[in-house]
């Protein structure tokens, strides 16, 4: 089961939000003194971070408020990556034609049942005219394809890596959980003197050793209970537990049929909980849920090598000069992601293992690279790569035999 391109695309789209607009040049004869960054030899201004600010960031500060220093860290980290990225397409040579964003339009108009007219009133309601939306259009575009390139097609997960995150989170893959509560509530106030608290809680743990010793929970309810629901017993009916307050939500979920809670504490006072019954929550298999676990750990995936790929190669490839005092943008040290993790907890207290055994199944971190003979001399080579760096070679033919459980690559979303 593969994600739907519209899942995939609208994964990086995401990640790209804070990064889209239209972003003009440095203004026609902006003062020198008023430079704010230099990427890759052109200068930009605080007149260009402001306008920046308002058309992708939907944030309008008046000009002397930058210019005084008090510049957002994130707005400067979000106009610098906007403007290397602009530069690494360019460098790339992605191009867009305008029937790519004529059918980009289309697909959008079809998929969400618009007439042109109707489109045009929406971008009008927005303060955007047809124009600038081709232009954000061609935008995504190239941006997707920067993402492919230098991204997408180097993620790979294989039924292993799909198997130890299935592991490693046992509360993700259930049955939603439905528990039929009833609760009984005293009142107490946060801010309450600490001998106010004990004695309210002295008394809710009476009314507990009460149930536990035989008593009737909902006539105690109707007695007792300062909270709502109180006229049924304490009934509150069917619930999913993650829609309750945290610390009730985890009783919830644990509670079995039949068993109540010990005193819980919240912002209104301490709450007994009784669950009458429950319905799902089992764990799916892992057979069920396979393909489910896979695309998700690719998404998680893919999402943590962008952001890499932002903080890290990206920065690596372009000069950038910040001319504020305090503010800094260098390439960041890369971070180990989820399937790094995975791979380290799976490895974690095994000794003599090979190199091999650390890189496999995990492979979206190497390449292979097939060199041919044409004279048949020597025959095909296969050079091996790790994060781009060369290893050894091998003859191509080495691994014709392909394991079940190979991995796989996701196919390219198209817009």
């Amino acid at each position: 089961m593969k994600p739907a391109p519209a899942k995939i695309a609208g994964l990086c789209a995401a990640a790209f939000l804070t990064l889209l607009g239209t972003f003009p040049g440095p203004a026609p004869g902006s003062l020198v003194e008023k430079i704010v960054v230099v990427v890759n030899g052109s200068p930009h201004t605080f007149s260009d971070l402001r306008k920046f600010a308002r058309t992708s960031l939907n944030q309008d500060v008046p000009l002397d408020e930058l210019t005084a220093g008090r510049v957002p860290k994130q707005w400067l980290e979000d106009f610098i990556t906007y403007e290397l990225i602009r530069a690494e397409v360019r460098n790339t040579g992605i191009r867009v034609r305008d029937a790519d964003v004529d059918g980009y339009i289309r697909t959008f108009r079809e998929r969400n049942d618009l007439t042109p007219t109707q489109l045009s009133a929406l971008l009008q309601r927005d303060g955007k005219t047809m124009e600038q939306y081709r232009e954000e259009i061609r935008t995504r575009i190239e941006q997707n394809e920067l993402i492919q390139r230098n991204v997408r097609k180097r993620v790979h997960i294989t039924i292993q890596d799909a198997q130890r995150y299935y592991d490693a989170n046992p509360d993700l893959y259930r049955a939603e959980l439905k528990v039929h509560l009833r609760h009984l509530m005293l009142e107490v106030d946060a801010d309450a003197s600490s001998e106010r608290q004990q004695a309210v809680l002295s008394r809710i743990g009476s009314l507990r050793r009460q149930v536990v010793d035989g008593g009737d929970f909902a006539a105690l309810a109707g007695a007792h209970s300062e909270g709502a629901g109180a006229s049924q017993g304490g009934d509150i009916g069917w619930v999913k537990p993650e829609t309750l307050p945290d610390s009730l939500a985890r009783v919830a979920a644990t509670l079995k049929k039949g068993e109540v809670s010990e005193p819980v504490r919240t912002s209104l006072g301490y709450h007994l909980v009784k669950a009458e019954d429950r319905q799902g929550g089992e764990r799916f298999k892992f057979a069920a849920v396979s393909e489910r676990v896979r695309d998700d750990l690719y998404n998680k995936t893919l999402e943590e090598r962008f952001a890499k790929w932002l903080k890290t190669d990206l920065r690596k490839k372009h000069r950038v000069e910040v001319k504020l005092a305090g503010y800094a943008f260098e390439a960041q040290k890369a971070e180990r992601g989820t399937v790094g993790n995975l791979m380290a907890s799976a490895t974690a207290g095994e000794e003599e293992k090979g190199f091999w055994d650390y890189v496999n199944p995990l492979t979206y971190i190497y390449d292979e690279e097939i060199i041919r003979d044409p004279s048949g001399v020597v025959g095909d080579r296969k050079t091996v790569k790790l994060f781009g760096i060369s290893l050894f070679t091998t003859d191509a033919g080495d691994d014709e035999d392909v394991p079940l459980d190979r991995p796989f690559e996701r196919d390219a979303p198209t817009p």
